[in-house]
């Protein structure tokens, strides 16, 4: 195994890591949903540490996929990414057919940022915001689902 089979796999690991734990919370929150207010000022301390799992893990995934995964993939590729913009990036790998829909990465990234600067201050934009999250996670996961069937259509090793 190559440095660049080796970083890709530990990058791997890693968003498989988040994707775990960010599905255990969600599996336990899911009879929660929808939020609002009230729901969110009556949780209960173990209900809260779910909650902020799941927003540090989904927060995670999308940081681990947008700025290790992406590049990983490329290098791999023997694509040069040097000096190459997130937006480079990603639309190199939308021409190699390994990703797609931009706008939805976009919106999703722009979520996880609201959320960062909301969080806790108003929870009936707190509410609004989980329940957007809580229903957008499907399409954060298909992002790496998208190129772990990629990358084993490739005959990579994943």
């Amino acid at each position: 195994m190559n440095k660049n089979e080796y970083i890709l796999k530990t990058v791997i690991r890693e968003c498989k890591k988040h994707s775990k734990r960010m599905n255990y919370a969600y599996k336990n929150l899911s009879h929660k949903f929808p939020l609002t207010s009230e729901k969110i000022l009556k949780q209960s301390d173990e209900e809260i540490a779910l909650l902020d799992q799941f927003i540090y893990r989904f927060s995670k995934l999308q940081d681990a996929i947008g700025q290790k995964l992406f590049k990983s993939v490329l290098i791999l590729l023997d694509e040069n990414v040097e000096n190459k913009s997130a937006i480079d990036i990603f639309n190199r790998l939308e021409q190699l057919e390994v990703i797609n829909d931009y706008e939805t990465w976009k919106n999703l990234r722009a979520l996880r940022n609201e959320l960062a600067h909301e969080y806790e201050e108003d929870e009936d934009k707190l509410a609004e915001l989980l329940n957007l999250l809580f229903e957008k996670k499907s399409q954060l996961e298909k992002y790496f689902i998208d190129i772990l069937s990629y990358l084993s259509n490739k005959s990579f090793a994943v």
